[in-house]
């Protein structure tokens, strides 16, 4: 179904609530207690109450029966108006969010979080907004990208050989996981779970609380943490839908996406260690906690042909700008 198509099943405001304006705000994510549902619902309150009730949110989560790529479309064209996806997804309107896929690029989530408020992201964010008419309301965390299977245990690069493994919709995904010597199928998020049941891929990747919460774990048997992506979830607001609200509105939203992001990146950090606990014991996975040696060979296998693919994708020089960028950041949180 396509993303036009879509748009009646999301309603307008209702005839004679002129003083309101309702932000239909859309994730392919179902309700559970996750980064993304508590930063959703979160922003859903500041913007409700600050708003002093002029405009309203209705979160939809996981309601519309489409994939990550296909709501971003639907934001893009007003069907919804503010939608949350991964970095990957959004990366299919503007490509050089693809740029964060290579695998070992921040060293810790504070490396990370210091690039999302450096000059560079802020030109990435107004290059979006020019190319794809899609307004950057926040970056949030994702968390740390690990390997799960129901094949066998894996410990390092060539363990992943011959795996079918699922990735998110973007090229970038796909690389990365050939360099592996894995078979890469690209797999939105609303069909993940059913795709590793049913035996159409082996394994995936994704944040250990998404591995918990979203119900990979009961179809997988093996979890790595191998932590070889950093994954962000984007929200995007339809740049008209914006700039029709009013400018004290405006600013609203944009204090909302601060917030989004301060409570996706705590929550992820925090409760990253209890995850991997849960798969491990309420689970029954057999979890492997992979050693910065482990870590060392997956980079030193996978991170070249990934830099090599974004650069010839991005350009050399925006991608080196990155990287010099991260260098920046590295140093402001670790030089103190």
């Amino acid at each position: 179904m396509s993303a036009a198509a879509l748009a009646a099943m999301v309603a307008a405001p209702l005839a004679g609530a002129a003083a309101q304006t309702t932000i239909r705000f859309a994730t392919a994510v179902p309700e559970a207690n996750t980064a993304e549902v508590l930063g959703m619902k979160a922003m859903k309150d500041y913007i409700e109450f600050k708003s002093g009730g002029a405009l309203k949110v209705d979160l939809l989560f996981g309601t519309l029966g489409v994939g990550e790529r296909e709501l971003t479309e639907m934001a893009q064209q007003g069907a919804v108006d503010m939608a949350l996806a991964a970095d990957g997804a959004v990366s299919g309107f503007y490509p050089k969010l693809q740029v964060f896929a290579i695998p070992y690029l921040f060293k810790s989530s504070p490396v990370a979080w210091e690039f999302a408020r450096s000059p560079m992201a802020k030109q990435m964010k107004h290059e979006m907004l020019e190319q794809t008419g899609l307004r950057t309301i926040a970056w949030g965390e994702n968390g740390f990208r690990n390997l799960t299977n129901s094949k066998h245990e894996v410990k390092g690069p060539d363990d992943m050989k011959g795996l079918k493994m699922r990735v998110m919709e973007s090229p970038v995904f796909m690389r990365f996981m050939e360099s592996l010597g894995a078979a890469a199928t690209p797999i939105s998020f609303s069909e993940l779970v059913m795709s590793l049941q049913q035996g159409v891929v082996d394994g995936q990747e994704n944040a250990s609380s998404n591995v918990y919460e979203n119900g990979m774990a009961d179809v997988q048997k093996f979890f790595s943490t191998t932590e070889h992506i950093y994954s962000m979830t984007i929200i995007t607001m339809n740049e008209s839908f914006y700039q029709a609200l009013t400018p004290g509105q405006q600013q609203i939203v944009m204090e909302a996406g601060d917030l989004y992001a301060s409570v996706a990146d705590s929550f992820k950090v925090t409760s990253d260690r209890g995850y991997v606990e849960r798969i491990r014991d309420e689970k029954g996975l057999q979890v492997h906690i992979t050693t910065p040696e482990e870590k060392d060979a997956f980079r030193k296998l996978a991170q070249p042909p990934v830099v090599e693919y974004v650069k010839e994708k991005l350009g050399a020089e925006f991608v080196d700008a990155v990287l010099a960028q991260v260098a920046e950041s590295e140093k402001a949180v670790y030089d103190q």
